[in-house]
């Protein structure tokens, strides 16, 4: 007899985790800043120094050998006295293309894997072979596991309905600070008031929200992986100038574009 199930296949072959930057950072006291609602997770392995994150007014060590997770969309500060050294991976633990399950986490979560582990890592993540990009892969959706099982954190996913899934397509194939609501929910043929109160309900944010948080997400992108100018991003994105386009990006990612281009805000 052969059993399957229906449901947990589609989780196999639709959930994945999204890498979107990584490295290995060793900073000074230029690391520092303000992480504002954040549309990815944040994964550090500590290596060294002195470095902590703020989180209302409470002040906590990043420790040498542990490892932490910062989920999407949760603010903190972040800073150090002398010195910080880590590998961090920006992430989303994406079901299908626009469910990011880490946003169901409400708060950070911390584990303790090791100098000896953490420093695999480090070699893995240097490394140009594709065994060994699958193997830090590997590891890095079980240091997630590792922090789900000791938080008891059982992630959510909800089906979004047939307008969410048109106003998050559109939204990201016309990216503008320039786009409003009422033209997302004129394309889907639904009533601007039903696609907003869908909209909060099964996303957990405004549309209006969401808006700002995919623009600011593609700037970040052209800034890290492009050499456009911060003029030129400004333009594209519908900010009008490069004065209010590096007010707003400093106060979503803690530091103005030109700053975050050369410390990739790790």
């Amino acid at each position: 007899m052969i059993q399957t199930n229906e449901m947990t296949q589609e989780y196999l072959n639709n959930i994945r985790i999204r890498i979107f930057h990584y490295g290995y950072a060793s900073m000074g006291k230029e690391w520092v800043g303000s992480i504002v609602s954040p549309p990815y997770g944040r994964l550090y392995y500590i290596c060294g120094g002195d470095g902590y994150i703020r989180v209302n007014e409470k002040e906590v060590l990043l420790k040498q050998g542990h490892c932490y997770l910062f989920p999407s969309g949760y603010s903190f500060s972040h800073g150090c006295t002398t010195s910080v050294q880590q590998l961090y991976f920006h992430i989303k633990l994406l079901f299908g293309e626009d469910t990011d399950l880490l946003q169901g986490c409400s708060e950070w979560m911390e584990y303790t894997p090791g100098m000896g582990q953490i420093q695999r890592l480090v070699d893995l993540s240097q490394s140009e072979e594709v065994y060994d990009s699958l193997r830090l892969r590997q590891e890095i959706y079980a240091s997630v596991l590792e922090l789900f099982q000791k938080y008891e954190f059982h992630p959510r996913i909800v089906q979004f309905s047939p307008c969410v899934l048109q106003a998050i397509a559109y939204v990201k194939s016309h990216l503008s600070l320039r786009l409003h609501v009422s033209e997302v929910a004129a394309h889907g043929y639904v009533s601007e008031s039903m696609l907003t109160k869908r909209f909060r309900a099964e996303m957990g944010i405004s549309l209006g929200r969401y808006i700002d948080d995919m623009v600011l997400l593609e700037a970040e992108r052209l800034l890290s992986h492009t050499s456009r100018t911060v003029q030129q991003i400004s333009e594209q994105l519908g900010f009008g100038d490069p004065f209010y386009f590096s007010r707003r990006f400093k106060s979503k990612y803690g530091s103005s574009p030109r700053l975050y281009r050369k410390i990739k805000s790790v």
